[in-house]
């Protein structure tokens, strides 16, 4: 099911709990998409990994809208010595993420607040990451406030990315690499940093 990835006995375990939690608790709480369990491993798992992938090394990262974990539970599965905090504002979504972290051991803190209310959380990162949140201006809106400026966003974003990519500059200047996704064509991984408003 991850072939494509490294991944030690170690990460696998911390993963297939964490998997074994989120089909549990989708009974309870919409975390996914109903049509999507039968992918979580061949879609949110290994699209997460392969944005972890692209990560530097780093202390602390921090998660937007972390909603079922996706990637940040899987980012800190995969480097255990991080701290991955996550950022999400619905109760019960937050009180899900932290049953997984409880239950496989992951460094980290959720955030059970809105981003724009996480600042502090935002200025320690080295990294921040987001999937299926929003758009690319209003990410770039998110973060700018607070980041460090050695900090690094790397936002997954589809087909459409080009799009968004003209709608930031619009209002935003910033650095970027684009990695192409391994796993959908047109997906990517936008490496963003240097950012600062027009």
């Amino acid at each position: 099911m991850l072939e494509q990835f490294t991944v030690s006995r170690e990460t696998l375990a911390r993963l297939d709990r964490y998997v074994d939690l989120l089909v549990t608790w989708q009974t309870r709480v919409n975390l996914i998409a109903a049509s999507t369990i039968g992918e979580i491993w061949t879609r949110h798992v290994a699209d997460s990994l392969s944005l972890e992938r692209r990560l530097p090394q780093f202390q602390r990262a921090v998660d937007l809208g972390s909603g079922a974990g996706f990637p940040a539970l899987v980012i800190a599965s995969a480097r255990p010595g991080a701290t991955v905090d996550l950022i999400e504002s619905n109760a019960k979504k937050a009180a899900f993420l932290r049953t997984v972290q409880r239950e496989t051991g992951l460094c980290g803190t959720v955030h059970a607040a809105r981003i724009e209310d996480c600042g502090a959380a935002l200025a320690s990162a080295d990294i921040v990451t987001a999937r299926a949140l929003a758009s690319l201006d209003q990410l770039l809106g998110f973060v700018a406030p607070y980041i460090a400026p050695s900090a690094r966003c790397f936002f997954a974003k589809g087909r459409s990315h080009e799009q968004e990519i003209n709608a930031a500059t619009a209002h935003w200047r910033f650095s970027m690499v684009k990695h192409e996704s391994e796993l959908e064509d047109g997906s990517v991984v936008l490496e963003i940093g240097d950012i600062a408003p027009r």
